[in-house]
């Protein structure tokens, strides 16, 4: 890790008002997006945005 700051060290968590729930999750029951198309994923099952297994 850099020692670039990040901006995250501004956010205040003691003000959360539901600590530790994701709160950009879906409602239990919610219909997914139809914006996003997961049958056009050209990687399913694989996270993208993580880094390869052989670099640290």
């Amino acid at each position: 890790m850099s020692d670039q700051p990040t901006g995250r060290e501004h956010i205040d968590l003691t003000r959360d008002p539901t600590p530790g729930v994701p709160d950009h999750a879906l409602p239990e029951g919610a219909e997914p997006s139809p914006l996003i198309d997961l049958s056009r994923d050209p990687n399913p099952g694989v996270a993208d945005h993580a880094l390869p297994d052989d670099e640290e």
